[in-house]
């Protein structure tokens, strides 16, 4: 990065209908350090040393907004400017909302599936045959509650007439229906499951896969042949395996329209199911701060009630900084967490949209290098010890997800890049560092 190009960071504050906009500077602002909007509203110019830096912004501002002069000698300058127009449906449905790549009715026909890191194939073409949505993992004591206390009830069993007004039930009938608490999806050949981080399938599906031998860490993870990547884990309650999603590449046939014969193929930062399951977490339990826990957890039990594992992750970040930026150190933020600790996040803001200069990202991260607006969750993050997590989780203060013990260094790596995006006075919190976690953003 050159000494003298600014950093310019840029945030929608949907619930305030306003755009903070924040540069810091290597060197003082003089006179001839100036910023306006474009004509247009969706830009926003720095002028400073004579060069011009232009950013997209995450939402249209409003036109007639005049930005105040910066004060001479700051190296950091910032604005508040005004959103044009008013909130819309479709924005605030895409900020609740909760998607994550890969569902049932995005697969094309005859996908196939591979590793990630060396190719080799997992699941041949044509191999499964249909792909099926999993409900969360409540889903089985949601409907068991629904049933016994169902919204609309007939004046007969309201008045006390009837034995489900006395709420009598025989015990088996909510597993006899399919939708008891013990009740669970089991893996069938031919058919893959799917959940917001991983497939399921049965083991006759797939090749290339070795598990490894059996460790007190990690007795049931499965690991490509070839390359010896970790790739999911064995998962016997359920009779198959479970790949997670963003350990391989999906290759799909070439459309008939085209002229290439290439196949078509797609992956997905790991650290967009992350935010799919941290939120979906949140969401069921009502929770903003969750613990990324290695294999060897707190927690003693590993698969819960349902029979389905706690969330096996192994991620890296998807908003990775430029390493380079001498003014934009990281030296005083968190050192990488040992796989023996955890990392406590605190989600502060579920979701945002942002810009930074193409300059403060590295090229793994499409929206942002394109300096156009992104979509992530911004949270305070902290490493942790087990005693810590134990007495959090004891105190019910914090809801856990279980990582591969490799995968904390590599989150908590990549929460720490994804500093370099803020500002230097946005990257600490007391002793809290910030770091931003990228989401999805479907097509629509």
């Amino acid at each position: 990065m050159s000494p003298t190009e600014p950093l310019i960071y840029a945030e929608l504050l949907s619930n305030i209908r306003q755009i903070s906009v924040i540069v810091a500077l290597d060197a003082p602002c003089g006179p001839g350090t100036n910023a306006e909007l474009s004509t247009d509203g969706q830009q926003f110019i720095l002028q400073h040393d004579g060069e011009k830096t232009a950013l997209n912004l995450p939402g249209q501002a409003a036109t007639n907004f005049q930005l105040q002069k910066p004060i001479l000698g700051n190296k950091e300058l910032s604005w508040r400017i005004p959103v044009a127009g008013q909130a819309t449906r479709a924005s605030i449905e895409d900020a609740q909302s909760n998607e994550a790549p890969w569902s049932a009715k995005e697969f094309p026909e005859d996908a196939e599936f591979a590793c990630r890191d060396c190719g080799a194939v997992i699941v041949k073409r044509g191999t499964i045959k249909v792909w099926k949505d999993l409900p969360s993992e409540n889903w089985a004591e949601m409907m068991e509650f629904w049933h016994c206390h169902k919204p609309d009830v007939p004046a007969e069993e309201a008045n006390g007439s009837s034995e489900q007004a006395r709420h009598v039930h025989p015990a088996q009938t909510a597993a006899s229906k399919g939708y008891g608490a013990t009740s669970k999806f089991t893996a069938r050949a031919g058919t893959g499951f799917i959940d917001l981080t991983t497939f399921l399938l049965a083991r006759s599906d797939c090749t290339n896969l070795k598990t490894a031998e059996s460790t007190d860490q990690n007795p049931t993870s499965i690991h490509c042949k070839t390359c010896n990547r970790n790739l999911g884990r064995d998962d016997p309650a359920s009779c198959g395996q479970r790949l997670f999603k963003w350990c391989v590449t999906l290759s799909s046939p070439p459309f008939s329209s085209t002229k290439s014969n290439a196949c078509a193929t797609s992956s997905y930062p790991s650290t967009i199911f992350i935010c799919s399951q941290a939120l979906a977490l949140m969401q069921a339990q009502c929770v903003s701060r969750l613990i990324l826990s290695p294999v060897i957890s707190c927690s003693s039990t590993i698969l819960s009630t349902t029979g389905v594992p706690p969330t096996l992750l192994n991620s890296t970040s998807a908003i990775v900084c430029n390493p380079q930026m001498d003014h934009m150190s990281h030296s005083n933020l968190s050192t990488l967490p040992a796989s023996s600790t955890s990392i406590l996040i605190w989600v502060i803001a579920p979701c945002i949209r942002f810009a930074c200069t193409p300059s403060a990202t590295s090229s793994t991260t499409s929206s942002t290098t394109s300096n156009l607006a992104a979509m992530a969750m911004k949270c305070f993050w902290k490493s942790i010890g087990s005693d810590e997590a134990k007495a959090l989780l004891d105190s019910e203060s914090a809801e856990e997800i279980v990582l591969p013990d490799e995968a904390i260094a590599e989150i908590g790596e990549n929460l720490r890049d994804s500093a370099l995006c803020l500002p230097p006075s946005a990257r600490k919190f007391k002793e809290w560092d910030v770091g931003l976690m990228e989401r999805y953003q479907p097509s629509r």
